[in-house]
Protein backbone atom coordinates (compact mmCIF):
# COMPACT_ATOMS: atom_id res chain seq x y z
CA UNK A 1 0.00 0.00 0.00
CA UNK A 2 1.61 3.14 -1.11
CA UNK A 3 1.90 6.01 1.28
CA UNK A 4 0.76 9.59 0.95
CA UNK A 5 1.95 12.40 3.09
CA UNK A 6 -0.06 15.77 3.48
CA UNK A 7 1.03 18.90 4.86
CA UNK A 8 -1.57 21.48 5.56
CA UNK A 9 -2.22 25.05 7.46
CA UNK A 10 -4.77 26.15 9.80
CA UNK A 11 -5.02 29.65 7.84
CA UNK A 12 -8.51 29.47 7.13
CA UNK A 13 -10.18 26.48 7.17
CA UNK A 14 -9.80 25.86 3.30
CA UNK A 15 -6.69 23.77 3.09
CA UNK A 16 -7.53 21.40 5.79
CA UNK A 17 -10.57 20.89 3.73
CA UNK A 18 -8.73 20.18 0.56
CA UNK A 19 -6.27 18.00 2.56
CA UNK A 20 -9.48 15.92 3.80
CA UNK A 21 -10.69 15.71 0.34
CA UNK A 22 -7.60 14.95 -1.52
CA UNK A 23 -7.37 11.72 1.96
CA UNK A 24 -10.77 10.61 1.41
CA UNK A 25 -9.80 10.49 -2.65
CA UNK A 26 -6.74 8.65 -2.48
CA UNK A 27 -7.73 6.21 0.42
CA UNK A 28 -10.32 5.10 -1.54
CA UNK A 29 -7.90 3.98 -4.20
CA UNK A 30 -5.75 1.70 -1.57
CA UNK A 31 -3.51 4.70 -0.30
CA UNK A 32 -2.82 4.73 2.94
CA UNK A 33 -2.57 8.72 3.67
CA UNK A 34 -1.85 10.73 6.73
CA UNK A 35 -2.09 14.49 7.17
CA UNK A 36 0.25 16.55 9.00
CA UNK A 37 0.26 20.48 10.38
CA UNK A 38 3.88 21.15 10.94
CA UNK A 39 2.83 24.22 12.05
CA UNK A 40 1.07 22.56 15.16
CA UNK A 41 4.45 21.00 15.89
CA UNK A 42 5.88 22.12 19.52
CA UNK A 43 9.31 23.11 17.77
CA UNK A 44 7.62 25.11 15.49
CA UNK A 45 5.18 26.90 18.09
CA UNK A 46 7.00 30.96 17.38
CA UNK A 47 6.26 30.06 13.51
CA UNK A 48 2.77 29.22 14.41
CA UNK A 49 1.69 32.21 16.18
CA UNK A 50 2.92 33.93 13.53
CA UNK A 51 1.84 32.49 10.87
CA UNK A 52 -1.66 30.80 11.68
CA UNK A 53 -2.36 33.19 14.66
CA UNK A 54 -1.10 36.21 12.49
CA UNK A 55 -3.07 35.40 9.79
CA UNK A 56 -6.48 35.30 11.86
CA UNK A 57 -5.40 38.69 13.62
CA UNK A 58 -4.20 40.24 10.02
CA UNK A 59 -7.38 38.84 8.30
CA UNK A 60 -9.96 39.40 10.31
CA UNK A 61 -8.91 43.00 11.99
CA UNK A 62 -6.08 44.47 10.20
CA UNK A 63 -6.82 43.21 6.24
CA UNK A 64 -5.44 46.38 4.48
CA UNK A 65 -2.08 45.45 6.09
CA UNK A 66 -2.22 41.63 5.08
CA UNK A 67 -2.65 42.88 1.52
CA UNK A 68 0.13 45.10 1.62
CA UNK A 69 2.51 42.31 3.44
CA UNK A 70 0.52 39.69 0.75
CA UNK A 71 1.80 41.82 -2.25
CA UNK A 72 5.42 42.88 -0.63
CA UNK A 73 6.27 39.30 -0.78
CA UNK A 74 6.11 39.28 -4.53
CA UNK A 75 9.33 41.33 -4.47
CA UNK A 76 12.19 39.06 -5.58
CA UNK A 77 14.62 39.66 -2.86
CA UNK A 78 12.08 39.63 -0.06
CA UNK A 79 10.64 36.39 -1.15
CA UNK A 80 13.76 35.14 -1.33
CA UNK A 81 14.57 36.21 2.21
CA UNK A 82 11.23 34.91 3.63
CA UNK A 83 11.80 31.44 2.25
CA UNK A 84 15.11 31.27 3.66
CA UNK A 85 13.62 32.11 7.26
CA UNK A 86 11.08 29.36 6.51
CA UNK A 87 13.51 26.59 5.49
CA UNK A 88 15.82 27.73 8.66
CA UNK A 89 12.94 27.13 10.69
CA UNK A 90 11.27 24.06 9.57
CA UNK A 91 12.99 21.79 7.35
CA UNK A 92 14.03 19.84 10.54
CA UNK A 93 10.03 19.54 11.25
CA UNK A 94 9.42 18.59 8.12
CA UNK A 95 12.20 16.25 7.63
CA UNK A 96 11.50 14.34 10.97
CA UNK A 97 7.56 13.65 10.22
CA UNK A 98 8.94 12.39 6.78
CA UNK A 99 11.10 10.05 8.17
CA UNK A 100 8.85 9.31 10.42
CA UNK A 101 5.87 7.97 8.50
CA UNK A 102 8.36 7.17 5.29
CA UNK A 103 5.82 8.17 2.60
CA UNK A 104 6.52 7.51 -0.95
CA UNK A 105 4.46 10.58 -1.84
CA UNK A 106 4.24 14.24 -0.68
CA UNK A 107 1.71 16.79 -1.22
CA UNK A 108 1.40 20.28 -0.04
CA UNK A 109 -1.82 22.87 0.11
CA UNK A 110 -0.22 25.67 1.69
CA UNK A 111 2.28 27.34 -0.37
CA UNK A 112 4.82 28.19 2.44
CA UNK A 113 5.83 24.56 2.71
CA UNK A 114 6.46 24.25 -0.91
CA UNK A 115 9.74 26.17 -0.45
CA UNK A 116 10.25 23.99 2.50
CA UNK A 117 10.02 20.82 0.80
CA UNK A 118 11.68 22.09 -2.45
CA UNK A 119 14.31 22.88 -0.35
CA UNK A 120 14.87 18.89 1.08
CA UNK A 121 15.20 18.00 -2.30
CA UNK A 122 17.40 20.56 -3.83
CA UNK A 123 19.74 19.67 -0.47
CA UNK A 124 19.49 15.85 -1.44
CA UNK A 125 18.06 15.30 2.32
CA UNK A 126 14.76 13.99 -0.13
CA UNK A 127 13.73 12.35 -3.13
CA UNK A 128 10.40 11.68 -3.33
CA UNK A 129 7.76 12.51 -5.88
CA UNK A 130 6.17 16.15 -4.65
CA UNK A 131 3.20 17.37 -5.97
CA UNK A 132 1.33 21.02 -4.65
CA UNK A 133 -1.97 21.96 -4.88
CA UNK A 134 -2.84 25.03 -5.81
CA UNK A 135 -5.70 26.46 -3.40
CA UNK A 136 -6.36 29.90 -5.02
CA UNK A 137 -7.39 30.83 -8.31
CA UNK A 138 -3.97 33.24 -8.78
CA UNK A 139 -0.79 31.11 -7.85
CA UNK A 140 1.81 33.39 -5.76
CA UNK A 141 5.09 33.74 -6.59
CA UNK A 142 5.83 31.10 -2.93
CA UNK A 143 4.02 28.03 -5.12
CA UNK A 144 6.64 27.81 -7.55
CA UNK A 145 9.54 25.90 -7.66
CA UNK A 146 11.46 23.93 -10.20
CA UNK A 147 11.31 20.73 -7.53
CA UNK A 148 7.76 20.60 -7.84
CA UNK A 149 7.14 17.64 -10.00
CA UNK A 150 3.25 18.54 -10.76
CA UNK A 151 0.84 21.05 -9.51
CA UNK A 152 -2.91 20.70 -9.20
CA UNK A 153 -5.09 24.13 -9.85
CA UNK A 154 -8.27 24.87 -10.11
CA UNK A 155 -8.95 26.78 -13.82
CA UNK A 156 -7.16 26.89 -16.42
CA UNK A 157 -6.65 30.63 -15.34
CA UNK A 158 -4.67 29.61 -12.57
CA UNK A 159 -2.37 27.65 -15.30
CA UNK A 160 -2.03 30.61 -16.60
CA UNK A 161 -0.71 32.49 -13.96
CA UNK A 162 1.74 29.35 -13.25
CA UNK A 163 3.13 29.72 -16.98
CA UNK A 164 3.56 33.32 -16.68
CA UNK A 165 5.74 33.14 -13.85
CA UNK A 166 8.10 29.92 -15.89
CA UNK A 167 6.29 26.87 -14.89
CA UNK A 168 6.02 24.35 -17.70
CA UNK A 169 3.14 23.64 -19.14
CA UNK A 170 3.18 19.56 -19.00
CA UNK A 171 3.40 19.97 -15.32
CA UNK A 172 0.05 21.36 -14.47
CA UNK A 173 -3.52 19.93 -14.11
CA UNK A 174 -6.91 21.68 -14.33
CA UNK A 175 -8.25 18.99 -11.86
CA UNK A 176 -9.79 21.75 -9.60
CA UNK A 177 -9.40 22.23 -5.86
CA UNK A 178 -10.91 19.47 -3.94
CA UNK A 179 -14.21 19.67 -2.98
CA UNK A 180 -16.36 17.32 -0.83
CA UNK A 181 -18.45 14.72 -2.80
CA UNK A 182 -21.62 16.37 -1.95
CA UNK A 183 -20.66 19.24 -4.14
CA UNK A 184 -19.74 17.00 -6.90
CA UNK A 185 -23.75 15.95 -7.43
CA UNK A 186 -26.15 17.93 -9.78
CA UNK A 187 -27.48 20.88 -8.07
CA UNK A 188 -30.95 19.73 -6.62
CA UNK A 189 -32.78 23.33 -7.99
CA UNK A 190 -35.81 23.46 -5.96
CA UNK A 191 -38.77 25.70 -7.44
CA UNK A 192 -38.54 28.14 -4.76
CA UNK A 193 -41.15 31.00 -4.85
CA UNK A 194 -39.02 33.51 -3.13
CA UNK A 195 -35.45 34.34 -4.25
CA UNK A 196 -32.75 33.05 -1.82
CA UNK A 197 -29.48 34.60 -1.00
CA UNK A 198 -27.36 32.13 0.83
CA UNK A 199 -24.84 35.14 2.67
CA UNK A 200 -21.25 33.22 4.03
CA UNK A 201 -18.28 35.17 5.61
CA UNK A 202 -15.66 32.15 5.77
CA UNK A 203 -14.79 29.76 8.53
CA UNK A 204 -13.89 32.25 10.61
CA UNK A 205 -17.25 34.39 9.92
CA UNK A 206 -15.89 38.22 8.70
CA UNK A 207 -18.56 40.61 10.40
CA UNK A 208 -18.83 42.44 6.98
CA UNK A 209 -21.83 40.18 6.69
CA UNK A 210 -23.88 42.60 9.18
CA UNK A 211 -23.45 45.40 6.85
CA UNK A 212 -24.78 43.11 4.11
CA UNK A 213 -28.00 42.10 6.36
CA UNK A 214 -28.75 45.67 7.05
CA UNK A 215 -28.36 46.31 3.47
CA UNK A 216 -30.55 43.49 2.37
CA UNK A 217 -33.18 44.13 5.15
CA UNK A 218 -33.99 47.27 2.99
CA UNK A 219 -34.64 45.95 -0.53
CA UNK A 220 -37.90 46.19 -2.08
CA UNK A 221 -38.40 42.35 -3.54
CA UNK A 222 -39.42 39.91 -0.78
CA UNK A 223 -36.39 37.87 -0.29
CA UNK A 224 -35.41 34.76 1.68
CA UNK A 225 -32.05 34.93 3.29
CA UNK A 226 -29.46 31.92 4.89
CA UNK A 227 -26.58 33.58 6.82
CA UNK A 228 -23.46 31.82 7.85
CA UNK A 229 -22.10 32.85 10.67
CA UNK A 230 -18.63 30.38 10.75
CA UNK A 231 -17.29 29.81 14.32
CA UNK A 232 -17.34 33.33 14.66
CA UNK A 233 -20.40 32.69 17.61
CA UNK A 234 -21.14 36.41 18.28
CA UNK A 235 -21.84 37.24 14.81
CA UNK A 236 -24.02 34.34 15.22
CA UNK A 237 -25.54 35.61 18.77
CA UNK A 238 -26.22 39.14 17.36
CA UNK A 239 -27.65 38.25 14.26
CA UNK A 240 -29.86 35.93 15.59
CA UNK A 241 -30.99 37.71 18.34
CA UNK A 242 -32.10 40.84 15.53
CA UNK A 243 -33.26 38.90 12.72
CA UNK A 244 -34.12 35.45 13.14
CA UNK A 245 -37.93 35.13 11.57
CA UNK A 246 -39.49 37.39 9.15
CA UNK A 247 -38.71 41.63 8.74
CA UNK A 248 -39.53 43.56 6.47
CA UNK A 249 -40.93 41.10 4.30
CA UNK A 250 -37.39 38.88 4.44
CA UNK A 251 -37.22 35.62 5.97
CA UNK A 252 -34.82 35.12 7.42
CA UNK A 253 -32.53 31.60 8.85
CA UNK A 254 -29.37 32.12 10.99
CA UNK A 255 -26.75 29.32 10.97
CA UNK A 256 -23.46 29.13 13.28
CA UNK A 257 -21.04 26.65 12.00
CA UNK A 258 -22.45 23.81 9.62
CA UNK A 259 -21.60 21.24 7.68
CA UNK A 260 -24.75 21.30 4.99
CA UNK A 261 -23.45 24.23 2.76
CA UNK A 262 -23.91 22.31 -0.26
CA UNK A 263 -27.83 21.69 0.85
CA UNK A 264 -27.90 25.46 1.55
CA UNK A 265 -26.58 26.31 -2.21
CA UNK A 266 -29.08 23.59 -3.26
CA UNK A 267 -32.04 26.01 -2.26
CA UNK A 268 -30.22 29.44 -3.19
CA UNK A 269 -30.34 31.66 -6.46
CA UNK A 270 -27.13 33.50 -5.45
CA UNK A 271 -24.80 32.88 -2.53
CA UNK A 272 -23.11 36.28 -1.36
CA UNK A 273 -19.63 35.42 -0.10
CA UNK A 274 -15.81 36.53 0.25
CA UNK A 275 -14.05 34.75 -2.34
CA UNK A 276 -11.84 32.07 -0.27
CA UNK A 277 -10.46 29.37 -2.27
CA UNK A 278 -12.61 26.44 -1.34
CA UNK A 279 -15.78 28.15 -1.20
CA UNK A 280 -16.10 29.35 -4.79
CA UNK A 281 -14.84 25.91 -5.83
CA UNK A 282 -18.09 24.82 -3.76
CA UNK A 283 -20.33 27.39 -5.70
CA UNK A 284 -19.04 26.79 -9.11
CA UNK A 285 -19.41 22.87 -9.04
CA UNK A 286 -23.33 23.45 -7.42
CA UNK A 287 -23.39 26.22 -10.43
CA UNK A 288 -24.33 29.29 -7.85
CA UNK A 289 -23.56 32.76 -9.27
CA UNK A 290 -21.46 34.34 -6.36
CA UNK A 291 -21.64 37.89 -5.81
CA UNK A 292 -18.32 39.45 -3.75
CA UNK A 293 -19.05 42.08 -1.87
CA UNK A 294 -15.66 42.06 0.18
CA UNK A 295 -12.75 40.37 0.22
CA UNK A 296 -9.51 39.68 2.22
CA UNK A 297 -6.63 42.24 0.14
CA UNK A 298 -3.62 39.47 -1.32
CA UNK A 299 -4.97 36.07 -2.70
CA UNK A 300 -8.53 36.74 -2.45
CA UNK A 301 -8.02 39.74 -4.29
CA UNK A 302 -6.79 38.27 -6.86
CA UNK A 303 -9.12 35.17 -6.59
CA UNK A 304 -11.90 38.01 -7.53
CA UNK A 305 -10.49 39.28 -10.37
CA UNK A 306 -9.97 35.93 -12.16
CA UNK A 307 -13.84 34.82 -10.67
CA UNK A 308 -15.07 38.00 -12.78
CA UNK A 309 -13.15 37.26 -15.86
CA UNK A 310 -14.98 33.99 -15.98
CA UNK A 311 -18.15 35.27 -15.84
CA UNK A 312 -18.59 33.33 -12.25
CA UNK A 313 -18.67 36.50 -10.18
CA UNK A 314 -19.87 39.91 -9.17
CA UNK A 315 -17.66 42.53 -7.43
CA UNK A 316 -19.49 45.02 -5.81
CA UNK A 317 -17.30 48.05 -4.48
CA UNK A 318 -19.78 49.64 -2.53
CA UNK A 319 -21.77 47.92 -0.30
CA UNK A 320 -24.98 50.31 -1.59
CA UNK A 321 -24.39 48.21 -5.05
CA UNK A 322 -25.91 45.10 -3.51
CA UNK A 323 -29.51 46.03 -3.77
CA UNK A 324 -29.68 47.24 -6.94
CA UNK A 325 -27.66 44.14 -7.99
CA UNK A 326 -30.05 41.52 -6.58
CA UNK A 327 -32.73 43.37 -7.92
CA UNK A 328 -31.57 43.48 -11.58
CA UNK A 329 -31.29 39.15 -10.58
CA UNK A 330 -34.84 39.24 -9.44
CA UNK A 331 -36.21 41.32 -12.66
CA UNK A 332 -33.88 39.62 -14.76
CA UNK A 333 -33.47 36.04 -14.80
CA UNK A 334 -31.42 35.80 -17.87
CA UNK A 335 -28.22 37.22 -15.97
CA UNK A 336 -28.48 34.49 -13.62
CA UNK A 337 -28.40 32.32 -16.08
CA UNK A 338 -25.93 33.39 -18.01
CA UNK A 339 -23.63 33.09 -15.05
CA UNK A 340 -24.55 29.48 -14.37
CA UNK A 341 -23.74 28.61 -17.65
CA UNK A 342 -20.30 29.72 -17.08
CA UNK A 343 -19.79 27.99 -13.62
CA UNK A 344 -20.88 24.66 -16.03
CA UNK A 345 -18.55 25.41 -18.45
CA UNK A 346 -16.05 25.88 -15.80
CA UNK A 347 -16.72 22.87 -13.27
CA UNK A 348 -16.94 20.95 -16.91
CA UNK A 349 -13.15 21.56 -17.24
CA UNK A 350 -12.16 19.78 -13.69
CA UNK A 351 -11.33 16.55 -13.57
CA UNK A 352 -10.81 15.50 -9.63
CA UNK A 353 -10.70 11.81 -10.12
CA UNK A 354 -7.64 12.19 -11.90
CA UNK A 355 -6.10 12.99 -8.96
CA UNK A 356 -5.04 9.14 -8.08
CA UNK A 357 -4.34 9.11 -11.69
CA UNK A 358 -1.56 11.78 -11.06
CA UNK A 359 -0.56 9.59 -8.18
CA UNK A 360 -0.11 6.27 -9.76
CA UNK A 361 1.87 7.78 -12.86
CA UNK A 362 4.23 9.86 -10.19
CA UNK A 363 4.83 6.72 -7.86
CA UNK A 364 5.37 4.61 -10.95
CA UNK A 365 5.74 6.39 -14.07
CA UNK A 366 8.28 8.82 -12.97
CA UNK A 367 12.19 9.16 -12.41
CA UNK A 368 11.89 7.52 -8.58
CA UNK A 369 10.32 4.90 -9.56
CA UNK A 370 12.90 2.46 -9.92
CA UNK A 371 14.01 3.07 -6.96
CA UNK A 372 10.54 2.77 -5.32
CA UNK A 373 9.85 -0.77 -6.93
CA UNK A 374 13.10 -1.42 -5.68
CA UNK A 375 12.54 -0.50 -1.53
CA UNK A 376 8.70 -2.28 -1.95
CA UNK A 377 10.20 -4.86 -3.31
CA UNK A 378 12.53 -5.85 -0.44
Amino acid sequence: MPKVMIFSASTGHGHNQAADCLKKELEASGYSVRIVEPLKKEESWIMEALIDDGYHILATRLPKMYGKLYKITYNEFLNKNVKRILNRAMDSVIEQLIQEYKPDLLITTHPLHVGVVSYLKASGRLNLPFISLVTDYMAHQFYVNSFVDAYIVGSCYTKDTLTEKGVPENKIHIFGIPVREEFRQPRLVRNNDVFTLLIMGGSMGIPYIKKCLKTLMENRHHLRILVVCGSNRKLWTDLAKKYTGTFNAKDVVIYGFTSNIYDLMDQSDVIITKPGGLTVSEAINKNIPIIIPFFIPGQEEENTEILVKAGVAVRTSKISELNPLIDSFCLNPGLLEEMRKNAADLARQLSPGSIVGLADQLLYEGPQVKEYLRAHQS
